[in-house]
């Protein structure tokens, strides 16, 4: 039976993801962020391993709702996106995929139903934050970073998802299509 390390908190994921890097031989590691303090510890944390960190986030200038403490909607930015924040990642060498989640839907006035919307519930089925961890993985390939069939690590705030990534658009093909190999939560 395989040891099973239960992940408290983000720098211990990041510690397990380290180590299951190395020990796998993964050299890009895609992380989903919209702030930049976690991302500059997991490229401190990555320095002399010769992994690639890739930071993936939401579209330029996407509006971000949030509830506030009196529970209203407040618009908000990504705070990765902020100029200076974006100089920082440059400076450290980390690579910056502002971009649509593949599997978002499109907002049409009066249409609930959003064929992305089973895809990503049957991917959340293996654990909650798979469906943005296969998402963030496919956007550094659709935007050319990443080529397709690499093997990566992709980080969300809970858990790392070791996959073989592909293009959006070849998903569930036969044999270019993504390849979940193990789970890390």
């Amino acid at each position: 039976m395989n040891h099973i390390t239960k992940i408290n908190n983000i720098n211990q994921l990041f510690e397990e993801a380290k180590k299951y890097a190395i020990e796998n031989n993964i050299k890009s590691i895609v992380i989903f962020a919209k702030g930049i303090e976690n991302v500059i510890n997991l490229n401190n944390m990555l320095k002399d391993t010769g992994i690639k960190l890739f930071v993936t986030t939401f579209p330029s200038n996407q509006v971000l709702y949030l509830e506030n403490e009196e529970g209203e909607l407040e618009e908000s930015y990504p705070e990765i996106l902020i100029p200076e924040n974006i100089n920082v990642l440059e400076k450290e060498g980390i690579s910056l995929i502002s971009s649509t989640l593949p599997l978002e839907p499109i907002i049409t006035p009066g249409i609930k139903d959003n064929p992305y919307s089973i895809i990503n519930m049957t991917l959340n089925l293996f654990s909650e934050g798979t469906s943005l961890a296969v998402q963030s993985a496919l956007m550094p390939v659709d935007n050319g970073y990443i080529a397709p069939s690499t093997r990566v690590l992709s980080l969300t705030s809970n858990l790392a998802v070791d996959l073989e990534t592909t293009n959006s658009r070849f998903l569930f093909h036969p044999e270019k299509g993504l390849k979940i190999n193990h789970i890390i939560k």
